[in-house]
């Protein structure tokens, strides 16, 4: 890939992403193999002010070793310095970006009990870090990068540095880097603001989905809830893009709403771990029965962590003809295939009611705003995707028909 490229893509990242503000520190979370990008990224961070650079390195080789032959009490905890961490740069205003080239496979015949352990632990030792990230008290961004393994999943049949090169052009295509990748976000935000208008202004009580593949699943939306896409404020007014790409405009159901059967579109990549061909049915919110042809036992770890795990907390819009879909790829990775499809998310709810702030806990749950430690996006969009808004006032409006906004 042309370093002045991966220059565009970095200064996306930190100018865009996660909108460095001067004086700032920034901690960047990636993989070793990763590194010759990451130091592209360090260096854009620093061109825009930023005050320190801190890496949070990981490395798959080592965490794969881990997975298999750690003591299996290992997985029940979580190291406090790794909880101190993040309240540390928390605390300090820092922002947070975490460049991905996970191996989708990475955790292929590692016992589901260890991983299912190991997401528990760091769910509830990082809650603090998660509710700051999705209530935009702290700026943080998701991207991608390739790497071999990553890149020999998405094509097979091509040689190791072919795959690579392959997959750099899809991200970078992706991801909307063109000659000015930054005025060519600023107006691809502009038509997610048209979105989020239409569907705040029409504050739809009830929305229904359906499509052949199977789904039929109506959820009613939570009083006061709000619709986002595109860029947001943090909480001090600062814009930024949490992912990088992005094509979706969501909000949150009610989470004690949802009746209905939910068929996947794609495959999930949870962990290290491809769960394939699964379906959810809900009752009053709640999953009551599910299967998949591959590694069902994934996906009862994921609805298994705690008791807001099987229901839901996100909705989110893509049309099928977004750029992502048309490229008719599977990325085999959440950040990348989300923005090709409809989804919606397992667990915790972005915060997305007016006055949720002044909310207790128990009140903002009684309204609908679904707590969990885990927050799982999955895909069930189509070619043929009808979504019909109900009003307060009982009236019907077509949102997507033929898989498209209407």
């Amino acid at each position: 890939m042309d370093i002045k490229r991966q220059e565009s893509y970095a200064e996306l990242i930190v100018k865009k992403g996660v909108n460095v503000q001067e004086g700032q520190k920034v901690v960047i979370r990636a993989d070793i193999g990763s590194a010759p990008f990451v130091r592209i990224v360090a260096k854009a961070a620093y061109d825009a002010g930023a005050s320190q650079v801190i890496m949070n390195w990981a490395d798959e080789v080592i965490t794969r070793m881990n997975y298999l032959r750690a003591d299996a009490e290992v997985f029940k905890s979580i190291e406090p310095w790794r909880v101190q961490f993040f309240k540390d740069y928390d605390d300090a205003g820092a922002c947070f970006i975490n460049i991905i080239s996970d191996d989708p496979d990475l955790l292929a015949g590692v016992e589901p009990e260890r991983i299912k352990n190991a997401a528990k632990a760091t769910g509830i030792g990082l809650a603090e870090h998660r509710r700051l990230t999705m209530g935009n008290h702290v700026r943080w961004t998701i991207a991608g990068v390739p790497s071999p393994a990553w890149a020999a999943k998405v094509f097979p049949n091509l040689p190791e540095a072919g795959a690579v090169e392959a997959l750099w052009e899809k991200i970078i295509e992706s991801s909307r880097v063109h000659q000015d990748a930054l005025a060519t976000w600023e107006a691809h935000d502009k038509v997610f603001k048209e979105k989020v208008e239409f569907l705040n202004k029409a504050a739809f009580k009830q929305l229904s989905f359906k499509n052949s593949l199977g789904t039929d699943i109506t959820m009613e939306l939570p009083q006061g809830h709000f619709w986002k896409g595109g860029s947001a404020p943090d909480t001090k007014g600062v814009d930024f893009f949490p992912n990088i790409p992005t094509e979706e405009v969501f909000t949150l159901p009610n989470c004690h709403t949802a009746n209905g059967r939910v068929v996947a579109s794609m495959p999930l990549t949870y962990n290290g771990v491809t769960i394939e061909n699964f379906e959810l049915t809900f009752k009053d919110g709640k999953v009551v029965a599910y299967k998949a042809e591959k590694n069902e036992a994934a996906l009862a770890s994921i609805l298994e962590l705690d008791e807001g795990a099987g229901m839901l907390g996100e909705i989110a819009l893509v049309p099928y003809k977004s750029p992502i879909s048309e490229m008719k790829l599977l990325f085999n990775c959440t950040l990348y295939d989300e923005n090709a499809s409809c989804h919606f998310a397992l667990g915790k709810a972005y915060p997305m009611i007016h006055g949720y702030e002044d909310l207790p806990k128990d009140e903002a749950l009684k309204r609908g705003v679904n707590e969990s430690i885990t927050h799982v996006d999955f895909m069930f969009g189509t070619a043929d995707m009808e979504i019909t808004g109900i009003t307060a006032e009982g009236k019907e409006v077509v949102v997507f028909a033929g898989g498209n906004w209407a």
